[in-house]
């Protein structure tokens, strides 16, 4: 190529034409080809140079042009016309297009019109994908609302499973509060307790009922708790109060703050130590008290909360797995349960930002710790502050 055809504008204009991807050509009134690029062999599979002079009609065959056809007459009326096609090619490949007809106007005559056709293949690729993944998001949208349908369903059945079967046991549990009284009074030692014992039953199964309960709802609801300013005395006292009355005088409350409320979901925050505490208790000797401290952190400002109990410590092989639903101590003895009591701890520190963990344990006792911060979006008042010495 000589330096003179470089500098030809005519020959960056055929380089243009030639190297996009879109059919341009040229048909006069007589329907024959007066230019077309190097598409044409790509989706037809003809040299475009054999196309000069050649009917539109040789090129589209019978059944395209006739379908083309009426554009084409509209076009050489005057009219621009933009039409979908889709156009077969070599090896039977089919390709939806975008066909556009410009008519060529020359001192009011129509000499022939302009074809522009655009491969629309990927584009209807994108929008039948586009398509498929609305079908699939509505799909998935309508199975959220019926899945939460269900679990509301299921949360008011369990409400009343819980019901029934709550109170049935409430009143055994006052029966026997009253008979153990009774027997007492008549200085009836062994049955006395026996009652003690049916007691102490009765509050496991009421315990593995609301752990049970408490995890159905803790893993079917995925809205963030609302935490309220709560007054820890309180926290306490009914946690210690939900422990069996034999075994509330053992647990000794020690403050090592003077803060007296904390943001917290007391409901929660109540079934967490409510299960600590009960843990506590079961593996500590009937003769030795249970340990619950209050104290609290600046950096990060947070409220702590331990649980000690006296028992022979936990196991290697227990610390990496306690956490985890359905865990128990292999060799727990006659200290039975679902293996709920601690995942839902952990569940429920998670839903408030923070953490409970094993601090230590030994043969002479095991300390866990709850920590509670307290801070959240609206930059709520820490333990320590003005607000929480009330």
């Amino acid at each position: 190529m000589t330096d003179a055809s470089f500098k030809d504008p005519s020959y960056h204009m055929r380089l243009l034409v030639d190297r996009v991807p879109t059919m341009l050509a040229y048909w006069d009134r007589d329907l024959k080809c007066r230019f077309a690029n190097r598409a044409y062999e790509t989706w037809f599979g003809v040299n475009p140079d054999h196309l000069l002079g050649t009917s539109i009609q040789d090129l589209l065959g019978p059944e395209l042009f006739a379908k083309n056809e009426p554009y084409m007459r509209k076009a050489l009326a005057g009219d621009r016309q933009v039409f979908e096609r889709v156009v077969p090619g070599p090896g039977g490949v089919q390709r939806p297009a975008l066909a556009e007809y410009i008519p060529d106007v020359v001192d009011g005559e129509v000499r022939g019109f302009l074809v522009q056709v655009t491969n629309l293949t990927e584009l209807k690729e994108t929008q039948a994908a586009l398509k498929l993944e609305a079908q699939l998001r509505a799909r998935i949208e309508a199975d959220a609302v019926r899945l939460k349908a269900l679990l509301q369903e299921r949360t008011e059945m369990l409400d009343v499973l819980a019901h029934e079967v709550r109170q049935p046991l409430n009143n055994a549990s006052a029966a026997l509060q009253v008979a153990r009284a009774s027997l007492r009074s008549s200085a009836d030692e062994f049955a006395s307790e026996q009652v003690v014992r049916a007691q102490e039953v009765l509050g496991e199964v009421l315990s593995s009922i609301d752990n049970t309960l408490s995890v159905a709802e803790l893993l079917a609801g995925p809205d963030p708790i609302h935490r309220e300013d709560t007054d820890i005395e309180t926290l306490i006292a009914v946690a210690i109060a939900d422990m069996p009355a034999v075994d509330q005088g053992r647990i000794h409350v020690r403050r090592d703050t003077a803060t007296r409320t904390a943001l917290m979901d007391m409901g929660l925050m109540r079934l967490a130590l409510r299960n600590l505490l009960s843990n506590a208790l079961k593996f500590s000797p009937k003769e030795t008290s249970v340990d619950l401290r209050v104290l609290d952190t600046d950096e990060p400002p947070a409220l702590v909360i331990e649980v000690v109990d006296r028992g022979a410590g936990i196991s290697e092989d227990f610390v990496s797995r306690m956490f985890t639903r359905g865990a128990r101590e292999a060799d727990g003895g006659d200290v039975h349960g679902l293996g709920l009591g601690l995942y839902i701890v952990e569940r429920v520190m998670s839903l408030h930002d923070g953490s409970v963990r094993l601090a230590n344990t030994g043969v002479g006792g095991t300390t866990m710790r709850l920590t509670i911060p307290q801070t959240d979006a609206s930059d709520a008042p820490a333990p320590g502050s003005d607000r929480h010495q009330r």
